[in-house]
């Protein structure tokens, strides 16, 4: 019924996204800017589902970079997934998302990230639960660190410099399942303004004449909250060091007098406690993106700090042929490698193997949950839970 094809004309994206994100004028006004440059970069690809000349529904793939385990690898972050009214439940975004992995399978992307809408409809066509964050509220006032023994200078710019865009990725390609972040992004950040921003700003922490931290945050007003309240928001806060560390808490200390409280998005397993003198008034873990293996093949030579090991399984993808049937899974040398075979240990979903290979289950815990089946031949090899938590959003 549908045609899968690249969405040539700007206004039928913006349109089509604007009714189904409910996105206010001022927003609009920003984000028609940025949909226009997003069509003349060759990372973007804006595709739709179409019924003849009707846009039917609609995504935007995103040719990324990211961590896992502890290699970097190309994936592609699904987002935008929207459909028009006329055609919601009548398989214009599920036709996309099968179609999407051919694409991405074509561009030699290992794996596939989005941020679901209804994480039941995306379990059912090959992607699992991933990573998550931790979202705290508390009185800048509340910080305790110890005083400063070694100098650590601070620049607050609008845009990010040289050095926080190196720092950053390099942060990135060392840390958790990060993204790397391009160019698009970056602009995006400077660019990106509505009516609610009162201030959107990079701080930049050098010890020693080198970067060792950086700290974004957006000081706003929330449409979203019931007063539309102005709430200060540190979006990134990354450093290499504790002593970094420490003077990116006092920096926020320091806005104390002018900001009632300090809402932060952090790494799940982030220790806060010690450095507030008091419990945090909101603290909670917020569920983000779900991962999926678009090729199990495309992640042979993965790193992961594995013994070695050789296990058969067998696989069912029923969006996937290539990746259906039973592979054996060898870790050599702290590498991955899957290839066709005849045997097999194990049996389970490619969900479920996203998230093992992924990091964020394993395999005991998903034969206890009742997600793998294993065989009398099997011998208890599995692959360590790290944690994933991904920061950037697309």
């Amino acid at each position: 019924m549908f045609e899968y094809r690249r969405i040539e004309s700007v206004k039928d994206y913006l349109d089509l996204m604007r009714f189904s994100f409910g996105i206010p004028g001022g927003w609009m006004r920003s984000a028609s800017k940025h949909a226009s440059e997003v069509f003349d970069d060759d990372l973007r690809d804006p595709i739709g589902a179409y019924d003849g000349s009707t846009l039917a529904a609609e995504y935007l793939l995103l040719s990324l970079k990211m961590r896992l385990r502890d290699s970097v690898v190309a994936m592609c972050g699904i987002g935008n997934v929207c459909t028009s009214p006329l055609y919601r439940g009548k398989g214009a975004v599920k036709f996309l998302m099968e179609r999407s992995l051919e694409t991405m399978r074509e561009k030699k992307q290992a794996v596939s990230l989005l941020y679901p809408f209804n994480a039941g409809f995306y379990r059912k066509l090959g992607w699992e639960e991933f990573d998550s964050m931790l979202r705290v509220k508390f009185s800048p006032g509340m910080i305790n660190v110890p005083e400063q023994y070694c100098e650590v200078n601070t620049e607050e710019m609008e845009d990010a410099d040289s050095d926080i865009r190196e720092f950053y990725n390099d942060y990135a390609s060392s840390h958790y399942t990060m993204i790397l972040r391009d160019g698009e992004m970056w602009k995006n950040d400077f660019e990106f303004r509505t009516d609610e921003d009162v201030s959107k700003k990079f701080v930049k922490f050098k010890k020693e004449g080198k970067t060792t931290g950086m700290l974004r945050y957006v000081f706003l007003y929330d449409n979203f909250d019931k007063d539309r309240s102005l709430k200060f928001v540190v979006t990134m806060f990354l450093a290499d060091d504790i002593v970094t560390r420490h003077a990116m808490f006092r920096f926020l200390k320091g806005l104390s007098l002018q900001i009632g409280h300090v809402h932060a998005y952090l790494p799940p397993d982030f220790v806060l406690w010690p450095y507030l003198s008091d419990r945090p008034s909101e603290m909670n873990i917020i569920l983000r993106t779900m991962i999926r293996i678009v090729d199990l093949e495309l992640l042979n030579g993965l790193k992961i700090n594995a013994p070695d090991m050789r296990v058969g399984i067998k696989i069912s993808d029923k969006q996937a042929s290539w990746n259906n049937g039973v592979f054996e899974m060898c870790m050599k040398d702290g590498e991955l490698c899957f290839s066709r075979s005849d045997s097999y240990d194990l049996e389970c979903d490619i969900e479920t193997l996203s998230s093992v290979v992924g990091g964020k289950s394993d395999f005991r815990e998903m034969i206890e949950f009742g997600r793998v089946k294993a065989t009398n031949s099997y011998n208890g090899q599995d692959l360590s839970k790290t944690t994933p938590f991904v920061l950037q959003h697309f």
